[in-house]
């Protein structure tokens, strides 16, 4: 009997350690290389906490640039940051832009994203966004602009200005 004792205890210990040291699926860090880049962000993320869309505005006079992408990173919390490239697009360039992201995504269990402005909670915010299996999640904060999302093997960013800023960044 007493050895029995001794080895649920041992397994109990074991589970109890396994679930200790579980994998973070949400990282944070401030780049602070360069002041001029005070509002930089890495989040290193698992792909499937993170949900891409083309919106499409409804604007009048602008004809076919009314595409807008959009990312939605689900954080430790469970609270959604939602993420955007700020220029209005054609359908067929946002929808590219959504390809290369996704081709990041793929096959990877981290990836790492490089995102700027300050995080700061919006509280009138009442929207929810929908994550698949991981469930609906309220959107907390305002939008951040994404710069650039790099796996192991590979990196996308929009813009050359602002990807050579982020620490690992290869084109």
């Amino acid at each position: 009997m007493q050895n029995l004792k001794s080895k649920l205890f041992l397994i109990g210990f074991f589970l109890l350690a396994t679930d200790c040291v579980s994998e973070k699926k949400f990282t944070i860090e401030k780049v602070l290389t360069n002041p001029a880049y005070d509002d930089l962000h890495i989040v290193k993320t698992q792909p499937d906490r993170i949900v891409q869309e083309c919106l499409f505005l409804d604007a009048e006079a602008e004809n076919k640039w009314r595409h807008q992408y959009s990312m939605y990173i689900l954080n430790d919390k469970n609270e959604v940051i939602p993420v955007t490239y700020s220029i209005h697009l054609e359908k067929s360039v946002c929808l590219e832009h959504s390809k290369k992201v996704e081709k990041i995504l793929k096959n990877t269990s981290e990836v790492t994203l490089c995102l700027r402005d300050k995080f700061t909670i919006d509280p009138n915010k009442s929207e929810k966004q929908d994550f698949g299996k991981l469930g609906q999640h309220l959107i907390k904060y305002e939008y951040l602009t994404f710069d650039s999302i790099c796996n192991s093997k590979e990196c996308y960013g929009v813009s050359d200005t602002f990807t050579t800023t982020c620490p690992g960044f290869k084109k």
